[in-house]
């Protein structure tokens, strides 16, 4: 059985307080999964008894969560078993880095994320997904930007097992509410809507953090993932590349001359500010959120919007949702004006200037070349991976899995049949194709030392969000840090790469 009885007392002390939190998700998860009779298909015939698959994964219940639901069904049918180990999201990177970089034995089948591909791909430590599973999992229906993602030195290290960009969850019946919208109107001038920049995003937050609509006593106008190791750092970029993102420029991180950081400009600083200003309205302690407190606190219906991953479209209408029927998706926000580095100066851009952020591009099933099962772990992989298999987990509440594929993407009656309300289904794939199709949007940093970049920025924003230095303060330590990288892995080569990244 999948699980943790075989681990060695390292693994088990390295799981321990993971599990234990997950494991009351889990087991509702599990009585869904029975209990609605999903399955996901066996679609090869291979047998692997007694084999062992180690498989490494984040603290679930996203992504990890159907590892541990669905594994039986493969189980059954192989005669494999599969050990399941989990690490919280903030230290996942470095206990990877540290398991690759010893050259050890540790696992078998890893969840990667994309921002880490320079580090794991470039550093040749996964193995190529081997021809006859691409054909297995029909490789060429991913959506081309998510299978792009996959790709280091013209061959695949990894199954897309989800695909990702940020957008923007609201409550349709507040913002169609006769009373609010007059209110609204006469305190802000303008209507009440999905706001289209930053600043009616502070609008629209400020107006429904001030009064008790919710009739509980904790009534929000925005939440979201804000906290240090909690994946807050990636909402942060979100909004840092809308203020500083110009159409036509590539280069959302850094000069590709001289690889000096752009964190450190103006409007980034703005982005880190503004951050900070909408907390304000948020629930009491938000800027130490993270997933686990964010979306509860939407989908039990206590904020009118939350800025999160495709997660919320699918929680919206699990057992215990308060939002089903009333959950409106649309684009991210953008600056109503952003930094030009060129002309040195600000940009008006009053419709907003998006720059729609796929983040964390894709979680990916790669196979370690220190791997004892790569055959078996390939087999597993693909049967999480297949059409499918991918539209069931995608449709499966709190699973982590959005589309990647462009069924999944173009088709909603997959959601509808899983329950989610028509039009909820409709707005939640456009939103997302909308965003992966605009021509501003931005991938993931997949250069070596990604990771690196990433937490040396969320080190410092958690700095500032906590009170102890300024913005200005907190994106130069952010720059100083990301220079200290670059010169450690080479600046010449990691400008070659970046540059190859973005092509």
């Amino acid at each position: 059985m999948v699980g943790m009885t075989e681990l060695s007392r390292r693994r088990f002390l390295a799981t321990l307080v993971s599990t234990a939190a997950a494991t009351t998700m889990m087991g509702r998860r599990a009585a869904w999964a029975q209990d609605a009779k999903v399955t996901l298909p066996i679609i090869s015939d291979k047998k692997f008894p007694g084999v062992e698959v180690i498989v490494e994964s984040q603290s679930g219940p996203v992504i990890s969560g159907p590892i541990q639901i669905f594994s039986p069904i493969w189980e059954e049918a192989t005669g494999a078993k599969v050990n399941l180990v989990t690490y919280p999201f903030g230290q996942m990177f470095e206990k990877l880095r540290t398991e690759f970089a010893s050259g050890a034995y540790t696992a078998d089948l890893v969840n990667i994320q994309t921002t880490w591909a320079g580090d794991f791909m470039g550093g040749g430590f996964l193995e190529s997904v081997p021809d006859d599973v691409q054909k297995l999992v029909k490789i060429d229906d991913y959506y081309p930007t998510y299978r792009n993602a996959a790709v280091w030195d013209g061959a695949p290290k990894g199954l897309v097992y989800d695909g990702n960009v940020h957008s923007l969850f609201l409550r349709r019946d507040l913002l169609q509410n006769e009373d609010y919208k007059k209110k609204f109107a006469d305190q802000f001038g303008y209507e009440l809507a999905a706001p289209n920049t930053w600043q009616q995003f502070a609008d629209v937050a400020k107006f429904f953090s001030s009064f008790d609509w919710s009739g509980t006593g904790n009534s929000y106008g925005m939440v979201e993932p804000m906290g240090r190791g909690t994946g807050g750092v990636y909402f942060l970029i979100g909004r840092g590349l809308s203020y500083s993102k110009a159409l036509g420029d590539p280069y959302a991180f850094f000069n590709p001359e001289d690889m000096s950081p752009r964190v450190s400009e103006p409007g980034w600083v703005q982005a880190l500010e503004d951050w900070k200003r909408d907390s304000e309205f948020g629930p009491p302690g938000v800027t130490q959120y993270g997933f686990s407190e964010s979306r509860p606190t939407f989908v039990s219906g206590q904020s009118a919007m939350i800025t999160d991953w495709g997660d919320i479209g699918t929680l919206s209408y699990s057992a215990d949702s308060q939002v089903k029927g009333k959950t409106q998706t649309a684009q991210i926000p953008g600056a109503e004006r952003y930094f030009d580095r060129v002309k040195n100066d600000w940009i008006a851009t009053p419709d907003g200037n998006h720059a729609p952020y796929l983040a964390v591009t894709a979680w990916l099933f790669s196979v370690p070349k220190t791997a004892e099962n790569k055959e078996a772990a390939w087999d597993l992989a693909a049967f999480l991976c297949n059409p499918e298999a991918h539209s069931k987990l995608v449709a499966f509440p709190d699973s982590g899995i959005q589309p990647a594929r462009t069924e999944t993407i173009d088709n909603p009656q997959y959601l509808i049949d899983a329950g989610m309300d028509p039009v909820d289904a409709k707005e939640y794939l456009e939103a997302i194709g909308a965003a992966i199709g605009n021509p501003n949007a931005v991938l993931d940093l997949r250069i070596p030392g990604g990771g690196e970049y990433y937490n040396s920025l969320d080190v410092e924003a958690s700095r500032f969000m906590a009170g102890e230095i300024s913005a200005e303060k907190a994106m130069k330590n952010a720059a100083d840090a990301w220079n200290m990288t670059t010169d450690r892995l080479g600046r010449d080569r990691q400008a070659e790469l970046y540059k190859a990244s973005v092509a």
